[in-house]
């Protein structure tokens, strides 16, 4: 528990914006901040050797990244600082929100309260910048727990990873179901 935790701090810290003006600096915490925890969540997953893990880490980041995208084209909200990005729902949070998931639902309240806390200020930052309305923001988080939930607590997955080793080879093994 001890060592997952200081990656976690780690990584956190390193992600970490440098000095900017108050708004800008948060506004770039939220950039950093929808890779940091999902990427987090991969490293905790390898360092315990949790291959599987780390494989539903990844499942449920092109998940989400792809369902974020689909409802973006299919709904075509304008942003409210009224630039050509599209608003609803909010990427940067689903992409957060689904690391944190990943980290509760396998980790526990432990690892999962700090990173839905910065799941929370990269949503803020992304309304404080003008980027986005807080029903994107909700969405997002909502939309990136519901998919890591589908896939690590149910089950619903389409894609097996599995390591192996031979005398003379090391590679993975990877099945798709459609």
């Amino acid at each position: 528990m001890g060592i997952r935790f200081a990656i976690f701090c780690f990584l956190s810290v390193l992600f970490l914006p440098p000095v900017y003006s108050e708004n800008q600096k948060l506004t770039q915490f939220g950039h950093y901040g929808q890779i940091g925890v999902p990427l987090t969540a991969g490293i905790i997953s390898l360092y315990d050797e949790d291959y599987s893990g780390f494989g539903e880490v990844i499942e449920g980041a092109i998940f989400t990244s792809l369902a974020t995208y689909a409802l973006k084209y299919s709904v075509r909200e304008e942003r409210p600082d009224g630039s050509d990005n599209l608003s609803f729902p909010s990427g940067h949070t689903s992409s957060a929100a689904q690391g944190a998931a990943y980290l509760q639902f396998k980790y526990g309240w432990k690892y999962g309260l700090p990173a839905y806390a910065i799941t929370g200020l990269v949503g803020y930052s992304r309304v404080q910048a003008n980027q986005h309305s807080w029903h994107d923001v909700i969405a997002g988080a909502l939309l990136g727990t519901a998919i890591q939930y589908a896939v690590t607590v149910k089950g619903y997955s389409l894609v097996s990873i599995i390591p192996y080793v031979g005398a003379d080879e090391v590679g993975l093994f990877v099945s798709a179901k459609f």
